[in-house]
């Protein structure tokens, strides 16, 4: 029974620990890495959520930013009209890594990804992910060769999980194709799915 007691104190204020570092790091971000938001803005987001309201701010555009999602390890915010970033909280080994998605949209959506410390140290991301090719999109078969000529602009877009240390990885160049092309190509598209490791997506 103390044991049980034990177990459920410990993740009880790990996880409130998990809670209060993703909000100090969120909060603490370098303006460089979110320069639509400042401080002040960044706080009144995490105020307006922990007062049950929607956490919609103005940035520096003058257009609206808001916080969508926000968890113990997790964040999602939307940072402009066409902007998305998202953050995870990823256990590596014995220490902690930041993964980071800005996604831009335009007709189609285009992803970077990148990794920090907690203390916002950008790290060297070929350690954690592998970029994948255009021709892993494509689905195998007789006209595979002819669906690879046609992807011929990078445009991947990244989406990370809320619920589970995975990534997911979609090639969206079909939107600024023409839609006869793109009517050709999409049935021979698939998406790829990432899952965390410990040390890296794979």
């Amino acid at each position: 029974m103390k044991k049980l007691l034990f177990s459920i104190l410990l993740f009880t204020v790990s996880f409130g620990l998990s809670a209060q570092n993703m909000r100090t790091l969120f909060v603490e971000m370098p303006d460089s890495l979110l320069p639509l938001l400042s401080k002040i803005n960044r706080e009144d987001c995490v105020d307006f959520l922990d007062a049950n309201m929607r956490a919609r701010v103005t940035n520096v555009l003058g257009e609206e930013s808001e916080l969508l999602a926000f968890t113990d390890n997790y964040l999602h915010l939307k940072t402009s009209n066409s902007g998305v970033m998202q953050v995870k909280l990823l256990l590596c080994e014995s220490d902690t890594v930041l993964c980071v998605v800005n996604t831009v949209s335009a007709e189609a959506s285009s992803s970077r990804i990148a990794f920090y410390t907690p203390q916002w140290q950008q790290l060297n991301s070929d350690k954690y992910f592998t970029a994948p090719r255009i021709s892993d999109f494509i689905v195998e078969g007789d006209s595979a060769d002819y669906y690879r000529s046609m992807a011929d602009i990078y445009l991947v877009e990244f989406s990370l999980s809320a619920t589970s240390d995975s990534l997911k990885a979609g090639y969206t160049m079909p939107s600024y194709m023409l839609q006869e092309d793109s009517a050709k190509i999409v049935p021979h598209l698939k998406n790829l799915y990432y899952r965390w490791n410990g040390t890296r997506f794979e």
